[in-house]
């Protein structure tokens, strides 16, 4: 039943402009999936979605691209929307962009992902927890590099 609720799910953003997570939850039970948000969450996290710039100046979910396409996609998208990189004991504090902290996250989320503990996006402001102080400061040192921000 999962498989089959997240194929729906990319045939589903792929055809419409889906901006929140209310809204695919809607689509799928139109199409007679009995599902939660919470359902609906955690398959966006699994099937690693991604949140791309609509023309109106909002946010619609999409799936990613792959391979090495995927990694240069998820670099451009942290690099045009980071004002900065800190740490601070065991925490790796990233500022966006006004709205863009959700879509940086899910690129650090795919490309750093098995380094880090967790990571929590706000609007404008990501956290990335770090098993200790040096990982903090491997991790923001390596997003600096990698990023250039």
């Amino acid at each position: 039943m999962r498989q089959k609720r997240q194929a729906q799910i990319l045939k589903i953003i792929s055809d419409n402009d889906i901006k929140t997570q209310e809204q695919l939850t809607d689509a799928l039970k139109k199409l007679g999936y009995d599902t939660t948000q919470a359902t609906v969450s955690r398959d966006i996290k699994e099937l690693g979605l991604i949140k791309t710039a609509l023309r109106d100046g909002g946010y619609k979910y999409s799936s990613p691209v792959s391979g090495g396409a995927a990694e240069s996609k998820h670099i451009a998208a942290f690099s045009d929307a980071v004002v900065s990189v800190s740490c601070a004991l065991h925490t790796v504090v990233v500022r966006t962009f006004a709205g863009m902290a959700q879509a940086v996250c899910a690129s650090i989320d795919m490309l750093v992902g098995n380094k880090i503990m967790g990571s929590v996006a706000g609007d404008d402001t990501i956290l990335i927890i770090m098993q200790n102080e040096t990982a903090a400061i491997d991790m923001c040192e390596e997003l600096k590099r990698i990023f250039k921000s």
